[in-house]
């Protein structure tokens, strides 16, 4: 990598990449260790030229190349780096809850030896070899509501440690802030037939391939041990209505926050199985079926509602 900026520099893309309209700006200065080199080809300089010692100006100008050397490379290390982040993201509250983002490498340079920060606390450190690097972030909030992204700060000090170069991305990304999911009480579960402990009552609707979430106590081990991968037995439940409405205006008794995370509870459950549910609070009405923003637009108001 070396060489190659060496040789970008004789073709005078330095001023090139500079000139580049980025997204966002490439601050470079010296770190200690930096600085403290400046001053001292600074000394060596002055001392060279006061005593006239050809050997110690050639050393100056040596040690200064290579301090502007490192200038060029640490630039380039964050030149052509873009982080993309999704355009919401949904979230619960008081819980660690990961997000996905993506570095995306816009040149054929690796990039290496790079601290990324959120919210000025590290991540963790990085090399990227792709183009696309996704890189995982545990977020918390304590509250409900709508909040922005922080600030991503791409930093590094590569390749000799006395330069660094830092680059800040303020992302237009939405998080959404939902109750936390909570189990109802024993009453709720049994009045939107959430009470899966046996299927005495359900009809038998057939047997489909393990998905994460499954009741072991349903899995069909005949099948099973003959196909080699886990199946499941699926039951149809004739008392669950094709239109349950779960009406927050009728719990009154129940804390509102309380009454949010059993909702979000109820809503999660029959999402995950297909089920058709009307959700009322006031004059709202929602309806939550397959659809995925069918779901996030509900999360969306669950998230800013109040009592």
């Amino acid at each position: 990598m070396i060489a190659k900026a060496i040789q970008g520099f004789t073709n005078n893309n330095l001023i090139k990449t500079f000139k580049e309209n980025n997204k966002s700006k490439i601050f470079i200065y010296p770190n200690f260790s930096g600085l403290f080199l400046g001053l001292f080809i600074f000394f060596c300089f002055l001392i060279s030229v006061f005593y006239e010692n050809n050997f110690g100006l050639l050393i100056s100008i040596i040690i200064f190349f290579i301090f502007f050397i490192s200038i060029f490379i640490s630039h380039q290390n964050l030149n052509y780096l873009n982080i993309v982040a999704q355009p919401e993201y949904f979230i619960q509250n008081s819980v660690n809850e990961k997000i996905d983002i993506q570095i995306i490498n816009n040149s054929k340079e690796k990039k290496l030896n790079i601290d990324i920060d959120y919210n000025l606390k590290n991540i963790d450190n990085y090399n990227f070899f792709k183009r696309i690097n996704s890189i995982k972030k545990y977020i918390f909030y304590k509250e409900r509501g709508k909040y922005k992204l922080n600030r991503f700060t791409l930093k590094s000090i590569y390749p000799f440690g006395i330069i660094r170069t830092k680059r800040n991305f303020d992302l237009e990304s939405n998080i959404y802030v939902y109750p936390k999911i909570i189990k109802p009480t024993q009453d709720l579960l049994n009045e939107f037939n959430l009470d899966n402990s046996n299927n005495l009552n359900n009809d038998f609707d057939g047997i489909e391939e393990y998905k994460r979430g499954d009741s072991y106590s349903q899995i069909a081990w005949k099948k099973s041990t003959f196909k080699e991968k886990k199946y499941v037995k699926k039951f149809l439940n004739p008392n669950v209505s094709q239109k349950t409405i779960l009406d927050l205006n009728k719990y009154s008794k129940i804390p509102f926050e309380l009454l949010l995370s059993y909702a979000t509870f109820i809503i999660f459950y029959y999402f995950k199985n297909k089920l058709h549910l009307t959700i009322k609070h006031r004059d709202n009405l929602f309806d939550l079926n397959e659809n995925k923003n069918s779901l996030n637009k509900i999360l969306k108001y669950l998230s800013n509602v109040q009592s």
